[in-house]
Order: C-alpha cells, then sequence, then structure tokens
C-alpha cells in the first residue's frame, strides 16, 4: 500500500523545451508566416482521406458517441497506412502508424488488425492517441482552413463547401479503396488484395490529375478566396519554391540558412513575397537569440555545481568574464564592444547559430570558446537588426513579456553607454536566470510540470541541471512534403506545374 500523503507526492519532471519563454515567440511567428498546416500534418492526401473518412461517419453511424467514432477513425487509419506500406513502402513515410506499418508490410493472408486499433491508449496500438492521428493533430488545421466546421467535440463534420468537396473528391477518385476501405472499417481486418487495391487507386504518393489534386492544389498554394490562412501560405510556399528552383536545395535545415541569409533569392518585388522573407528573418533572428541564451542557461548550471551555494550575480559574473576572455577591453561601452565584437555577415551568424545549436543539443558544459560564440552572436544579432524596422515590425506581435529578440534589443537599447561586462551580467540574470524560474514556475502552478533547472535556496542558485535544446520547426519540411506530394517539385527540381505557380505569383527574374 503507498502510504505517501497526497500533497507530498511528487510532480512529473519535464526538461521543459522552452526554458526561457523564448521559443514561444519563434512559434507564434512560424505559425503567421505558414498557417494551415503544423509539424505532424505530414502527407497532403491526408485531407481529402480525412474529409472523406468524416463524411462517412456522418452518413453511416449517425452517431456522436466518442467511442463509437474512436474505433471508426483509428480502423480507418490503420487500414490505409498497412495499405500505403504494403503497396508502396518507400514513398508511404509520414503517415500515421508507419512503423507499426512497417511490420507486416509483408502481408500474404489477411490481418486482423482489431488487436491493435480497439483499445485506444494502451502502449501495443498502431498509435496510441485515442482519436488517432486525425484527433491528435489534423483537426485544428482543416477546421482554420475550413475543411471542418467549427467545433469543440471530438466527433467533426465537414463543412459545406471544401470539405465536402474534397470527401467526394477523394471518392470520385478512389472507387474502388473507399469500398475496400469502408469493409476494413466495418470488419476491422484487411487481405493482401484489399491493400493492393488501397494502394493502387490512394496511396499518399499517388494523387494523379483529378478534381481531388486540383482541390488540394487549391488549397496548398493559398487560391481559396475565403480561407484567412491563404495568402501567409502562398506568399511562404513562393519563397521556398523560389529558392528551391534557384538552388537545388530541398533540404529543411539548409532552407533555414537561405531564409535567413537570402543571398539565393533572387530579386522579390513583390510586396506580400517581400515581407514574407523580413518575417522569416525575424524568425530566424529570434531563434539565433534563444539557442545562444539556452547555451548560458546550460553553462550556469554546471557553475551552480561547481561553486556550491553562490548568489546570482556571483555566478552570471563569472560566466560573462569566461566568455569576454581575459584579453577584452572590459572597459569599453556595450556598444564600444559590440562593434568590436560584431560579426561581420549573415553566414558567419548562421554558422555560428549552428555550433550553438549543436552544443545545446548536448549535455555537456560549453566551453569558454562556445561562451565567446554566444555573446558575440547575441551583440551582432543586436547591432545588426537592433534598429531593423521590418524585423522589429515582425517581432512585435510575438513578443509577450518581453520574451524575445526584440526584448532582448530594448534591454540592451537601455543600457547601450554603460560598462558591456556589466550589461551582459543584467542580461544575463534577467532573461536566463529571472526568465528561467519564472517560466518553470508557472508550468509547475498550471501543469504540476517540474522543469526546473535551478533552485533559489537562501538567496543563492543551486542544484543545476543541463538539459538538450535546439531549434524549432518551423513546418518547411512539411510545406516541401506536401509540394511534392501536389506535383510542384520533384527529385530537387520544379516541375512545369511549380514554374507556372512561382511565375503567376511574381516572374521569375
Amino acid at each position: 500500500m503507498n502510504h505517501l500523503p497526497n500533497w507530498n507526492k511528487p510532480g512529473s519532471f519535464s526538461a521543459g523545451r522552452d526554458p526561457l519563454g523564448l521559443q514561444a515567440a519563434s512559434v507564434r511567428l512560424y505559425t503567421d508566416l505558414l498557417p494551415g498546416l503544423t509539424n505532424v500534418t505530414n502527407r497532403l492526401r491526408y485531407f481529402s482521406f480525412y474529409c472523406w473518412v468524416v463524411r462517412q461517419f456522418e452518413l453511416r453511424r449517425h452517431s456522436s458517441v466518442e467511442r463509437i467514432w474512436s474505433l471508426f477513425i483509428r480502423r480507418a487509419e490503420a487500414a490505409y497506412v498497412l495499405a500505403s506500406h504494403y503497396g508502396d513502402d518507400e514513398y508511404a513515410f509520414g503517415m500515421a502508424g508507419s512503423i507499426w506499418a512497417g511490420r507486416h508490410s509483408a502481408l500474404d493472408r489477411a490481418l486482423d488488425f482489431r488487436p491493435w486499433t480497439d483499445q485506444p491508449g494502451e502502449d501495443d496500438q498502431y498509435l496510441k492517441a485515442r482519436f488517432g492521428n486525425f484527433g491528435q493533430f489534423y483537426i485544428a488545421s482543416m477546421q482554420q482552413v475550413g475543411m471542418l466546421q467549427e467545433s469543440p467535440l471530438r466527433v467533426q463534420a465537414v463543412k459545406e463547401g471544401l470539405g465536402l468537396d474534397l470527401a467526394e473528391a477523394f471518392e470520385d477518385a478512389c472507387p474502388t479503396a473507399c469500398k475496400e476501405l469502408l469493409r476494413a472499417i466495418d470488419s476491422g481486418t484487411i487481405g493482401p488484395k484489399d491493400c493492393k487495391a488501397i494502394s493502387d487507386e490512394a496511396h499518399p504518393a499517388y494523387l494523379d490529375d483529378s478534381e481531388e489534386l486540383r482541390l488540394l492544389v487549391e488549397y496548398l498554394c493559398g487560391d481559396r478566396v475565403e480561407d484567412p490562412t491563404a495568402p501567409a501560405r502562398r506568399a511562404t510556399l513562393w519563397n521556398v519554391l523560389n529558392i528551391v528552383d534557384r538552388t537545388g536545395i530541398v533540404d529543411p535545415s539548409e532552407l533555414r540558412r537561405e531564409l535567413y541569409v537570402q543571398d539565393n533569392i533572387g530579386v522579390v518585388t513583390e510586396g506580400t513575397l517581400a515581407e514574407n522573407l523580413i518575417g522569416w528573418r525575424a524568425y530566424f533572428v529570434n531563434e539565433l537569440c534563444h539557442v545562444t541564451l539556452e547555451l548560458l542557461l546550460n553553462a550556469l548550471t554546471y557553475r551552480i555545481n561547481a561553486a556550491g551555494p553562490r548568489r546570482p550575480d556571483e555566478l552570471t559574473r563569472d560566466l560573462v568574464s569566461k566568455g569576454l576572455g581575459a584579453d577584452s577591453n572590459t572597459s569599453l561601452s556595450l556598444l564600444e564592444f559590440a562593434s568590436e565584437r560584431s560579426l561581420t555577415t549573415l553566414e558567419e551568424e548562421h554558422i555560428a547559430g549552428l555550433r550553438l545549436s549543436q552544443a545545446v543539443g548536448t549535455k555537456a558544459d560549453p566551453s569558454d570558446p562556445l561562451l565567446a560564440i554566444a555573446i558575440d552572436l547575441l551583440l551582432s544579432l543586436w547591432d545588426r537588426w537592433g534598429a531593423d524596422p521590418g524585423v522589429e515590425a515582425a517581432l512585435k506581435p510575438a513578443t509577450i513579456s518581453g520574451r524575445s529578440a526584440l526584448g532582448v534589443f530594448r534591454f540592451l537599447d537601455s543600457l547601450a553607454d554603460q560598462p558591456a561586462p556589466d550589461v551582459l551580467v543584467s542580461l544575463t540574470r534577467k532573461f536566463v536566470v529571472s526568465n528561467h524560474l519564472l517560466i518553470a514556475g508557472q508550468k509547475l502552478a498550471a501543469a504540476g510540470t517540474y522543469t526546473y533547472r535551478f533552485i533559489v535556496d537562501e538567496a543563492t542558485l543551486v542544484d543545476g541541471l543541463a538539459a538538450e535544446y535546439g531549434f524549432t520547426n518551423p513546418r518547411i519540411g512539411n510545406l516541401l512534403t506536401f509540394a511534392e506530394d501536389a506535383g510542384l517539385v520533384t527529385e530537387g527540381e520544379l516541375t512545369p506545374a511549380g514554374k507556372t505557380f512561382l511565375r503567376a505569383n511574381q516572374p521569375v527574374r
């Protein structure tokens, strides 16, 4: 028997993905820059498939009972992923339950898949989420773009217009697959012939010329006037495809560099497209800022443990002094110091950010040279972007309580004529020590989740604990997968349809 008093039970522990509250600004930025999909909406055809599944539930079950809906959507997802992996395993990536389906892709007889679908929440299921991949990841995006009716209920309904059109277009494009999917949903079983029939028509990589493809491309390219997410998605798609067309780059990590440095974009004159590029640059400024401060956070945790109980000012001053180095002229004002230490080019800033990101991706104690890179990058960002009106305009709406690169810049502005070491100590205390304690306290109070990387004990910092951090995922990889599914890109090159999209929004220069 457990006799631990309820009030003394330990809360759940988490490393916390945003220990300083700055990544939240990045999320707000990329959500506005690329709306209508998420980091886990991985294949374009899922939109029409889910519209069809929701519509079939409306027509065949006439129920609002969540348990009935849960089994329906889970069996539909399992049958779809099994069939797709059986028919074409190589191009069935990004589907819900792919790991599970891969274990059954060599199907040679009928499979009763109910043991893996009908116990939602259990560990051995194709997907643990009670309402499947759809319920966990797709509903919000599909409501946002007008495919589903706005509803807080688990049981959804397609919306008149795009949602209903997609449901009907999926069935028109895949009549045999739809019959086999419904049979599999009802019986909970599927065989090799069923899988082949479903895959041949409905595989996410086989979007042939059809009304279904036209509607999905219309959504992706932002051509629907009634879709509030259309302009931003269209602008980001254009800018990304423009880079792909000029460079052949389709790797999301390399596209990060292109959207920040922007030396391979040609001349972008159309206003919405140019404004979108400014927004992406502001996003990466914030990204570079938050990994810089997270490196200082990890370094601080090691110093807390090595020094024993010490006051925040002593710890942060020691940290800053290591980053400045013994040869630095510490009598310079922050403004003078920044002019000496700022990086020369955007490429150098990008490379510095990559080094810091790699470092905070481990729990290792950052070396003194890494601390110097962090300080140089922070001052370089302030020197280059602190007074830039476009970057400020993009960051301002995403900033809450000063927690963003813009908040850091304004703080440095206010102390620009003070000695550089003193300002950097104050900055570390405010944006690392104070912000972390505030954010961790809010998470503990709101959800009982313990995310402290250090705590306060009699005005000293104790119990330092490093963690792994990194850049946010801004959905660019998902956007490219959608573009490939839609036939706009193939093997790193734009198709004629992709080039037509570029020309339609701005003549390619």
